[in-house]
């Protein structure tokens, strides 16, 4: 069943194209009236994963970026959440192909807000060629486009292990789970915060052993970013704990979702919430993508007139991304305020900071 919004996209994409190629008298096509600033304005369109909107953090924050950008220089979107993988790959060619038509000079620009089209968008962006007032920005990915296109990337490993090297204030025993260990970007996440958890110089308030358990969800480059109940309460279960706080790290997409859902009812965990500020009593401390800021100065690069770079990283060190600790609870507040100190934190940060550097240097 296609979600509403699909089916909205569907309806949007079929008039977008109707309209750029139709004729108005039969035999020429259509162009919008240079008066009628609601049919001229610059149109920003964003494809996203599969029922990705409405996550309540990454993609939701990109909506958030795209819709600030329009209201404060006048822009039209349409924000596409398909139903499929297949979905999304036809909204896209369809956006190509309505790209590359008009005979007009309105200005347009495609977002593609997900990895799981890489093959399919490479196969296709250089078709925007044939219209030099069509754009196209691909995010996230440490490969830039060949030919037409522009490309960023979160780089997410100083603020991962910045919060594997906080943890210890906030758990002694650590679930860190992970998607599946072939998407790049989560499986960095997850070999920054092991890093992070290793090194880090604070020891557990109780003195006991710190134990940290890596499960995967999938073993499919696309595989673990949902899941269903069941599996995550059996692997919620089935650990085999030295102390009495725990804490989940969920670096998976969507599955994040229903592991916080369980812990909120059963009250079994805490949770280290990730790419966006969790509001729980459960979450103490989360690491965030300003990926809704990233995709604003995109579009502020792409209408000045320099343009938007041909590919672009955005970090730790730009407050790109970030460890925001949150003192719901005075247990936390007091936890946070006695075992990591202003100076403390700031020289993890620093070191932070440091890693995530010498990776990207070494990935050059």
């Amino acid at each position: 069943m296609k979600t509403k919004w699909a089916k909205v996209g569907i309806y949007l994409v079929c008039a977008t194209i109707l309209l750029a190629a139709c004729t108005k008298e039969g035999d020429t096509i259509y162009t919008p009236d240079p008066a009628d600033l609601a049919s001229t304005a610059p149109l920003v369109t964003v494809v996203y994963d599969p029922n990705a909107l409405g996550d309540r953090g990454y993609n939701d924050l990109i909506y958030q970026g795209v819709e600030n950008a329009a209201r404060q220089y006048g822009l039209r979107t349409l924000q596409l959440s398909p139903a499929t993988v297949e979905e999304g790959q036809a909204y896209i060619q369809m956006m190509i192909q309505a790209m590359i038509e008009p005979e007009d000079t309105i200005r347009r620009l495609l977002i593609v807000a997900a990895v799981g089209y890489d093959d399919f968008l490479r196969q296709h962006n250089n078709r925007l060629e044939a219209n030099p007032y069509a754009d196209l920005l691909y995010g996230e990915t440490e490969t830039p486009l060949a030919g037409k296109g522009s490309s960023f990337y979160m780089e997410y490993y100083g603020a991962m292990y910045e919060a594997g090297a906080i943890t210890p204030v906030e758990a002694t025993d650590v679930l860190l789970v992970g998607a599946n260990p072939l998407a790049k970007t989560v499986a960095e996440a997850v070999e920054a915060y092991t890093e992070g958890f290793q090194d880090s110089p604070i020891a557990p308030s109780d003195q006991q052993e710190k134990k940290l358990v890596t499960a995967w969800l999938s073993q499919e480059v696309s595989g673990g970013f949902t899941t269903s109940d069941s599996t995550a309460i059996q692997l919620l279960a089935n650990q085999e704990w030295n102390g009495d706080r725990h804490l989940l790290v969920p670096v998976c997409g969507g599955s994040g979702a229903n592991f916080r859902r369980l812990i909120e009812m059963f009250d079994i965990y805490d949770f280290m919430g990730i790419d966006c500020e969790a509001v729980s009593a459960h979450c103490n401390f989360s690491v965030v993508k300003r990926i809704d800021r990233a995709v604003h100065h995109c579009i502020e690069q792409w209408l000045s007139p320099a343009g938007m770079p041909k590919h672009q990283t955005f970090g730790l060190a730009d407050d790109y991304t970030g460890v925001v600790i949150h003192p719901y609870t005075n247990d936390s507040k007091n936890r946070f305020k006695n075992l990591l100190s202003d100076e403390l934190h700031q020289r993890i940060h620093e070191e932070a900071i440091r890693k995530e550097e010498l990776k990207m240097k070494n990935d050059e």
